[in-house]
């Protein structure tokens, strides 16, 4: 069952002043019709409601949802700060993200539906009546990625994962197109992919030297090695993706060091890079050393 918002949330009046013994109403969606909320996630035990909020503006008690609610907001006087309708609405332990509401607090991570139905993630806190489809500052997009499905038909410019963990991106209105290199219908996802110089194959290595301008498969942990980055061009690209359950070691040649952000990592005081379970990436040249993306 979704727990309603976070159990951290506070409420404020209009003047910022939390909202001592204020009340939350829940009632049916659409009606006021009182609906019950749960203090434990097996929904045992049901809370008073409206749920009565503490001198900081919290509620006292964990609200647990069942389904879809319309939910009222009053000041201790019965004034109406806010009704929102819907709130809630699945019953997954695993989706619990509710539309945003003004006025509740929300804290670092927690995952709300803004008023343009896309999903924001707050990104510091105390984050109050900041509205996500203008507060940059305060929230970040994210964005749910499919895995291809040969059942589902797919809009130009898509972008999909592979059961290998490679991205895709739909050239046209693609069904059935399962996405491969050469295809009509599905170029790589990754910038830059177009200008490689060998498109034909995806190489699968376990172990050995890397050669610049390809896109490999990793399938054990290596160790590999880079070219020599004097022997490239700037801009050449080495793409990158690896089994799940492998972390493959992957080494410069020669005195080259790899920088990775602000960090370079060099021969000398490290045995590699190692790429973290999952880990997709891009080694770029610059002529001179391997930067990693």
């Amino acid at each position: 069952m979704p727990r309603y918002i976070s159990p951290q949330v506070q409420y404020f009046d209009s003047l910022g002043v939390p909202l001592n013994a204020g009340k939350l109403f829940f009632y049916e969606p659409s009606t006021l019709v009182l609906k019950n909320t749960y203090s434990d996630s097996s929904l045992a035990v049901p809370n008073a409601n409206p749920v009565i909020l503490a001198v900081n503006g919290s509620p006292s008690v964990d609200i647990w949802l069942n389904g879809t609610y319309r939910v009222i907001l009053k000041d201790s006087l019965d004034n109406v700060i806010w009704d929102k309708d819907p709130v809630g609405g699945d019953n997954s332990d695993r989706v619990p993200w509710t539309n945003w509401v003004s006025g509740i607090t929300y804290d670092t991570g927690n995952v709300v539906v803004a008023s343009n139905d896309r999903y924001y993630v707050a990104i510091q806190e105390p984050n109050l009546n900041q509205d996500p489809t203008t507060s940059p500052a305060w929230w970040s997009e994210i964005r749910l990625l499919r895995v291809y499905n040969a059942s589902e038909t797919y809009p130009a410019n898509t972008v999909i994962q592979d059961t290998s963990g490679f991205l895709w991106r739909s050239k046209v209105l693609t069904a059935g197109a399962a996405p491969v290199l050469g295809s009509a219908f599905w170029e790589p996802a990754i910038d830059g992919f177009a200008a490689l110089s060998d498109q034909s194959t995806i190489t699968n290595i376990a172990s050995g030297a890397l050669a610049k301008n390809r896109f490999y498969r990793l399938t054990a942990a290596g160790p590999f090695t880079l070219p020599l980055a004097s022997t490239t061009n700037s801009g050449d690209k080495i793409f990158i993706v690896h089994d799940p359950d492998v972390e493959p070691v992957v080494n410069a040649s020669g005195g080259d060091v790899i920088r990775f952000g602000t960090t370079v990592l060099s021969a000398a005081n490290y045995t590699g890079v190692v790429l973290n379970v999952g880990f997709s990436c891009i080694f770029v040249s610059n002529g001179t050393r391997w930067e990693l993306n």
